[in-house]
């Protein structure tokens, strides 16, 4: 019986970072589904509903681990990393911003046109009316300012070395954990979803994907997951509960927690077979799960209705996927 887990360096392909995609974000849309679609649940379970949020960690470490591993394969330039973002992360996304304008249950109280635009030209993420609107899609601002400094940030990777540029990301990101809670400003979605706040966990990937790239293994017991797993669930749950400057630094147990949790649970067929098939779509699920429950608010709300919708919104994620992949390769053929 083998007690380890492990990971082959060299490999073209990781199915654990798939499959923890997967993972999150079924914990994050399932989190949606019981807040805001199954209100008649007792408050306990909401509150437990909302870790699933946590998933959000471990996808910023999974877009920096993919996007190093790409670019270690093949470096490229600024204009055409962004052009790839434009269309596999901003064309799909805008699709659906779009669609949920002329749906009147989105966004009623405010300035709608003026809401559309400031996501068509990703103004959103500097004000708090809009950030959310049509959607929570605040992911989507943080992970573009991700990407807009991906380039450099891989330039100074390479000029000062790997331990300095861990260095300087986690302190980055401590700073401005203290920064934002001294003045105030870390419950607004505009300071609290700011890149620096989640740039240690996309380093952290981006270093994940280089140890690997280079042919080296990753060998950890199960023991020490399962420990590292239990601790890092418990001081989240701890830290959160309490707020003040625990809650500063809640990110930290929150990603190791939810982490190894998904690694010792990548150990399943069942599961690995499920999230990875997930993980796949993840990005349009995210897109499209709450235009579907908006859609569908005005049905009876009862468990077994909130299951339809949720596996109709995973239907509807695939068809969409299937969809951008063949209007994105004739949009690219065409400029």
């Amino acid at each position: 019986m083998n007690y380890c887990y492990e990971v082959k360096g060299g490999l073209q392909r990781y199915d654990e970072v798939t499959f923890l995609k997967g993972m999150s974000i079924t914990t994050i849309v399932i989190m949606h589904l019981i807040q805001n679609y199954m209100r008649y649940l007792p408050y306990g379970i909401k509150l437990l509903a909302s870790f699933g949020g946590t998933g959000v960690h471990v996808f910023f470490l999974c877009s920096g681990f993919g996007l190093y591993l790409s670019y270690l394969k093949r470096q490229t330039n600024y204009l055409d990393f962004l052009r790839k973002r434009f269309f596999k992360i901003y064309f799909p996304y805008i699709v659906i911003v779009i669609i949920s304008f002329f749906v009147p249950l989105f966004y009623v109280n405010g300035n709608r046109l003026n809401a559309l635009l400031s996501h068509v030209f990703l103004y959103k993420m500097f004000f708090p009316e809009f950030e959310e609107t049509f959607g929570p899609f605040w992911f989507i601002s943080t992970l573009f300012q991700l990407y807009f400094l991906f380039i450099p940030l891989c330039g100074l990777k390479k000029k000062i070395g790997r331990v300095p540029f861990c260095l300087i990301c986690v302190l980055s990101s401590i700073v401005w954990w203290i920064f934002t809670s001294i003045a105030g400003i870390n419950g607004n979605r505009i300071w609290g979803s700011f890149f620096l706040q989640y740039l240690w966990e996309f380093a952290l990937g981006m270093l994940i994907a280089e140890y690997l790239y280079e042919g080296n293994d990753i060998k950890i017991p199960f023991w020490k997951l399962s420990i590292v797993c239990i601790l890092g669930l418990l001081l989240e749950g701890v830290m959160g509960i309490k707020g003040g400057w625990l809650k500063v630094f809640n990110d930290i147990p929150a990603l190791f927690g939810y982490g190894t949790l998904g690694l010792l649970l990548y150990q399943c067929k069942m599961l690995r077979r499920l999230f990875i098939w997930i993980g796949s779509i993840s990005y349009e699920w995210y897109l499209v799960h709450i235009l579907v429950f908006v859609l569908a608010s005005t049905i009876n709300k009862n468990a077994l209705i909130a299951l339809m919708v949720l596996l109709c919104s995973i239907m509807v994620a695939y068809v969409y996927h299937r969809l951008i992949a063949i209007v994105s390769t004739k949009l690219k053929s065409t400029l």
